[in-house]
């Protein structure tokens, strides 16, 4: 499963690519492919939505049977994302210089802003980007109860629930409601994490047919097929303007996850790589770093008059890169580690009081 943390780094790099002015730069001077590709870059949310579902399940498997073991898989859920999450709220209001109305505060730290379809400012009213993880909060609420129903399916019918899952997110368009899109009719008052819920549970149900139908031997197989024809057509869609079919990389993003964890391919093998690797660790501070460390970068650039773009565009890379590797040394792994064994202190607790109650 390595070549799948690799391409984690290139969805988050793709994003923050997205975030800048290159897309509509190349546009301008007639380069329409390639501004649309980068202007696509917002639909690599849909890619991490579905890996999202694909290695839950992957790594989940047969371990959610009972209720303590949905509240463990939701501590550690917590672990993993949280404090980077509010790490990264506190550094765009030191960039801006301000806070959000406090209204809008207590929903974002509980990551519920995106759950609101009535204020829709209140989703990106912080740090912008972390609407995303409000709308995962969400998933991970549905995960241990989706997964369970899942694995008592056979793998036909896993495979099944992962095509209607597809044709749903397709159907509604679902990969293009993201901040700042406003849906049409009824859609437009659904909250937003079940807009984008199909994706993840597509993911899902794709990580439980890959458990139950891959042999050993598929896993190493050198054909390609499943990698280099859903990579090919998913660069085909991103070169596309947006229209009511966008929705349809979806279909080649799950094929490409498929064959990226089944296929021993040259792809894979670069995905692999250390560097890879260790960019795949750190996407998920790129993700969220990325626009406080935009900010700090304007304002230093703007104070030093500096009007290159050149110059702006690998200033906000080598630094974003760097707080990145900072944030997952010295915050993220740190603080899950802590918050897994507080939690595993609780539990032993609770056990204890547990077989006392017994013994009285």
């Amino acid at each position: 499963m390595k070549a799948l943390t690799g391409i984690r780094f290139l969805a988050a790099i793709y994003v923050v690519i997205y975030h800048t002015k290159m897309g509509p730069t190349l546009l301008e001077h007639g380069h329409a492919a390639a501004g649309h590709f980068f202007m696509s870059g917002y639909l690599a949310v849909a890619m991490f939505f579905l890996l999202s579902g694909f290695i839950l399940s992957y790594t989940y498997a047969g371990q959610i049977d009972e209720p303590g073991d949905y509240r463990r898989f939701w501590e550690a859920r917590f672990a993993r994302i949280w404090p980077v999450y509010v790490v990264s709220l506190l550094l765009t209001s030191l960039a801006q210089f301000a806070f959000p109305k406090l209204s809008y505060i207590l929903p974002t730290l509980l990551m519920l802003q995106a759950w609101n379809p009535f204020d829709r400012r209140m989703w990106g009213a912080w740090n912008y980007v972390c609407w995303t993880l409000s709308v995962e909060a969400f998933f991970y609420l549905c995960f241990p109860f989706y997964q369970r129903w899942l694995e008592r399916l056979d793998s036909q019918k896993q495979l099944a629930s992962m095509v209607v899952m597809l044709g749903l997110g397709v159907a509604i368009n679902s990969a293009v409601n993201v901040l700042g899109y406003s849906s049409h009719g009824i859609l437009h008052m659904v909250p937003l994490p079940l807009m984008r819920l199909p994706e993840f549970l597509a993911g899902v149900g794709l990580g439980n047919y890959f458990l139950r139908k891959t042999s050993p031997a598929a896993v190493v197989s050198t054909s390609g097929l499943w990698t280099y024809v859903p990579m090919i057509v998913t660069i085909a869609l991103l070169c596309r303007a947006w229209n009511q079919w966008t929705s349809l990389v979806l279909i080649t993003f799950a094929l490409l996850i498929f064959g990226l964890a089944s296929e021993k391919t040259l792809l894979a093998q670069v995905l692999s790589s250390k560097v890879m690797l260790f960019g795949g660790a750190i996407s998920y501070s790129i993700y969220l770093l990325q626009a406080p460390v935009k900010d700090m970068v304007r304002i230093f650039v703007d104070h030093l008059h500096i009007a290159s773009v050149g110059f702006r565009a690998g200033f906000l890379f080598a630094l974003l890169l760097l707080l990145s590797a900072i944030s997952f040394k010295t915050i993220e792994e740190p603080a899950r580690r802590q918050l897994r064994s507080m939690f595993a202190s609780l539990e032993e607790r609770r056990v204890v009081e547990k077989e006392r109650q017994i013994a009285a």
